[in-house]
């Protein structure tokens, strides 16, 4: 028997979890799912007699490093920052690990230590990083067998509300992390463009956005990502001559966004003396030029260069900045602020579903023309467990579980999923899913 140690289990747990149940009995494995919430835990594992579930603190590591010695393999769902302490461990004891999160330098840094004992550290096997790498990947090596030259390479993704559950104006609500989301874009974007490296530091990424048409799901904004500089190396395209990878939004969003940061509501640098003291509506006028007898409406528009009644002062509105109500954080960054606000505008309802959206567009040059080769893929989730995001980040870590188990992955050390033997059989396994992309090529010269 196999055993796994899947520690975390939130929302993007479900259906790895499921997943790993219904494969079970067929590969011999035994789940143990750990949480610090025993009775969620529970939840996830329904009762099935290949699983148990355990009370587990992700961040003690004594009990981590009690534990993980019984197992094959661990499967770490938490944030980021906790993985690299887990795969320690697993280096130590010789245990397989696979994460859904970017590899981070202390993970990379310990590549030669995992070779060493034969050791698969899988990481960035969820929707994105994941699944995006797989496309690519599939549509670079598949280019380049036939004999292409990579050019341009735009890769995008956003996890959205489905278009059913979109009920307000910032076509927007939370289902993953919503604390990320605030925060999203704090660094500065690095791409290549033209043959030549490019930034936009972070008081420019939301106004330096480009409309992305979806065939079938209509336009959306996007905005880069961090660093898409590195992904030249880990794609192996050193000829590209430009590189983006972004995040989806619907439309509008980014000018929102854009607003917030100008106003100064995004920033989680400081804190704000007496904040519970404050309505919103006066926590948002402190930050605006004296407003001469004007409201704080009209204040806000003017220095935003919009009217009164814009579709940007709509979005704004709907968050309840402008509200007399209080602040009910004492001593609060405005980030802080601001998360309590949409915390209670952006719920995902138990009768919402998500969406999660994704496209690459790989340009290359053949026989002396030049081709597009554009990949689409969208999933709504099934319910409010078993959302686009579960799905997505779920399934993909699953079966990236299996082919390690199953001696079916002939490498080691810390991996991501952009060769063939990982890519190819999820890929086809998420199909099966109903998790597949819509591939066209087109003739650009």
């Amino acid at each position: 028997m196999k055993q796994i140690l899947v520690i975390g289990a939130g929302r993007s747990a479900t259906d790895l979890i499921d997943y790993l149940l219904e494969n079970a009995e067929a590969n011999q494995w035994l789940v143990t799912v750990g949480d610090m919430d025993l009775a969620l835990a529970t939840q996830k594992i329904k009762g099935h007699p290949s699983a148990k579930a355990i009370v587990l603190d992700g961040a003690d590591i004594p009990q981590l490093t009690a534990l993980i010695p019984a197992f094959d393999l661990v499967v770490s769902l938490l944030p980021p920052p906790m993985h690299p302490p887990i795969a320690e461990i697993c280096i130590a004891c010789g245990k397989h690990l696979v994460t859904a999160s970017y590899i981070s330098p202390a993970m990379a840094n310990m590549d030669t230590a995992a070779k060493a004992k034969g050791l698969i550290f899988l990481n960035e096997l969820g929707a994105d990083p994941g699944i995006d790498h797989m496309s690519v990947m599939k549509g670079i090596d598949t280019i380049r067998k036939e004999g292409g030259t990579i050019t341009e390479l735009r890769a995008y993704c956003g996890s959205l509300i489905a278009p059913q559950s979109n009920d307000n104006p910032w076509g927007y609500k939370f289902t993953w992390s919503p604390m990320n989301v605030i925060l999203a874009g704090k660094g500065a974007a690095n791409y290549l463009k033209n043959g030549k490296r490019a930034f936009i530091p972070y008081n420019r990424l939301f106004a330096s956005t480009e409309s992305i048409e979806i065939e079938g799901l209509g336009k959306f904004d996007a905005y880069a990502n961090r660093d898409s500089w590195s992904y030249i190396n880990m794609y192996g395209i050193p000829e590209v001559k430009t590189l983006i990878r972004g995040t989806l939004r619907m439309e509008g969003y980014c000018e929102g966004w854009n607003a917030l940061i100008r106003i100064g509501l995004t920033a989680d640098d400081y804190k704000i003396s007496g904040s519970e003291k404050m309505t919103h509506r006066e926590w948002v006028s402190s930050y605006l030029p004296s407003n001469h007898g004007e409201s704080a409406e009209q204040a806000l528009a003017a220095f935003l260069g919009t009217a009164v009644n814009s579709p940007l002062m709509t979005r704004l509105e709907s968050t309840g900045m402008l509200e007399d109500t209080p602040i009910m954080i004492s001593n609060a960054t405005p980030a802080e602020i601001l998360y309590e606000l949409l915390m209670k505008k952006w719920v995902f309802l138990s009768n919402d579903k998500d969406m999660l959206v994704m496209t690459d567009i790989i340009r290359y040059e053949k026989e002396g023309k030049t081709y597009e080769k554009t990949s689409n893929m969208s999933v709504i989730g099934k319910d409010y467990s078993h959302t686009a995001i579960s799905r997505t980040v779920g399934l993909p870590a699953a079966m990236g579980v299996k082919l390690i188990l199953q001696g079916k992955i002939n490498r080691s050390g810390v991996i991501a999923p952009t060769t063939p033997d990982i890519y190819n059989p999820i890929l086809t396994e998420l199909k099966e899913h109903g998790i597949f992309f819509s591939e066209k090529t087109i003739t650009l010269t």
